[in-house]
């Protein structure tokens, strides 16, 4: 059997992005986390041009919904950017220079195919039974085995 590739060309076939899209039967959730640079480009620009007009938390939001970036990277990156600028550094100079945050992203995806990579880790999702309004979750934990777990209705 052949292995299945899984790269640019075809990630969205595989990972479904979780603002955009619910889960579907069998998928759990996927989160990739590593180290990233903000680097010059378009994006930057418009990041820059953001702080410069005094919209820093429309800034952090880009930088978290747009570019992953996590709390409080969020918020570091963009106060570095403004730090550059009040020292005299021109949009051009802080453009080029690169920012590191930490990159998260959370995706759908069915369990054999997210690479076991110190960068991705699985998060189990509960169930909803609406006969009985309880939660269930298959836990699989290998020193155990698998077991359900079920979280009754609060009601």
């Amino acid at each position: 059997m052949e292995e299945l590739v899984i790269n640019e060309s075809n990630f969205d076939q595989y990972f479904h992005d979780v603002r955009k899209f619910g889960p579907k039967a069998g998928q759990v959730m996927a989160k990739f986390r590593a180290v990233a640079y903000f680097v010059d480009g378009p994006h930057k620009h418009d990041v820059i041009r953001l702080l410069k007009m005094d919209k820093a938390k429309q800034a952090s939001m880009v930088m978290q919904k747009i570019h992953h970036a996590r709390e409080p990277d969020c918020y570091r990156v963009c106060r570095e950017i403004c730090e550059d600028l009040l020292s005299g550094m021109s949009e051009d100079e802080v453009a080029k220079k690169e920012h590191e945050y930490v990159l998260e992203a959370f995706y759908y995806a069915q369990k054999e195919h997210v690479p076991d990579d110190p960068h991705w880790e699985t998060i189990q999702l509960l169930e909803f039974d609406p006969v009985t309004g309880a939660f269930n979750a298959k836990f699989d934990i290998p020193s155990v085995g698998e077991f359900n777990v079920e979280i009754p209705s609060v009601e």
